[in-house]
């Protein structure tokens, strides 16, 4: 589902109580279908459903309660797919949970521990048949904030992300399966996002397809002028600036703002 020749929008679903953005408002199924629908006739070919917050500081669920929160609305998400096209992405760490999910229908598996966090992840993702995005964290949301430290921040990610993007390859997973994403926010100083951002181009000689997540994050509000902001509008200029470099996919909370930033800057552009 990833082929990296067009910018496509991924939907965030998040089936939790403590989202950062969204916590509370999507975590029962028919509101949560009802929030995927509205994603994608905004524009969005891929929904990401999510069942535990990743939000700096968050701490971690069972896995019996994340399957709780996301299998029903994947499950859900299976049955619109009947009536309409659409990738089905499991935002998890837990190996469990990504293999029920797949099994009920899901062709994504989001990982955003770069698939550090459960040691049976990786020989799953392999046997999964799956696509999948390796998100780039050092430790863990509950601590990924305290003190992370960089001498060249994307050299170092680059370096991180590809060790664990080529084991998969040697254990027989196709790279084009294979997504990075730079980790935006997870275990990120400020200016340390500003550089994975501006420099996102940099990713492309790893020779994967490039997923950003920056939607609404607090690097926005710890931009100087920028702490009352709502944080729409600073996350579409970031999105245009990676999307500009080449990447593939754009993972969002707001599709419809979104898909009209990109439209009006590839018509410029064209």
């Amino acid at each position: 589902m990833l082929t990296g020749q067009v910018c496509e929008l991924m939907g965030i679903l998040n089936c939790t109580p403590d989202s950062f953005f969204d916590g509370g408002r999507h975590n029962q199924v028919e509101a949560a279908i009802s929030h995927a629908i509205r994603l994608l006739d905004e524009g969005a070919s891929m929904i990401d459903v999510g069942g535990e917050s990743s939000r700096p500081g968050a701490e971690s669920v069972s896995a019996h309660e994340e399957l709780r929160r996301v299998l029903p609305v994947v499950e859900a998400l299976c049955d619109l797919r009947r009536e309409r096209s659409f990738a089905i992405s499991i935002d998890t760490v837990k190996t469990e949970v990504a293999r029920q999910a797949v099994r009920a229908g899901a062709e994504i598996i989001n990982d955003i521990s770069m698939a550090q966090s459960d040691p049976a992840m990786i020989p799953f993702m392999v046997e999964s048949g799956a696509s999948v995005v390796l998100n780039h964290m050092r430790g863990e949301p509950r601590t990924m904030q305290l003190n992370p430290h960089y001498d060249n921040v994307v050299a170092e990610v680059q370096a991180e992300l590809l060790v664990v993007a080529q084991r998969l390859e040697s254990m027989g997973m196709a790279s084009e399966r294979i997504c990075l994403d730079p980790g935006i926010g997870f275990g990120k100083r400020l200016e340390d996002n500003y550089l994975l951002i501006s420099q996102a181009s940099a990713f492309h000689s790893l020779g994967y397809p490039l997923l950003y997540g920056m939607s609404r994050k607090s690097y926005i509000g710890r931009t100087p002028g920028l702490e009352n902001s709502d944080r729409l509008m600073p996350s579409i200029a970031s999105a245009l600036m990676v999307a500009q470099a080449g990447t593939c996919v754009l993972r969002v909370h707001d599709v419809a703002a979104t898909r009209e930033a990109l439209l009006m800057w590839n018509a410029i552009g064209a």
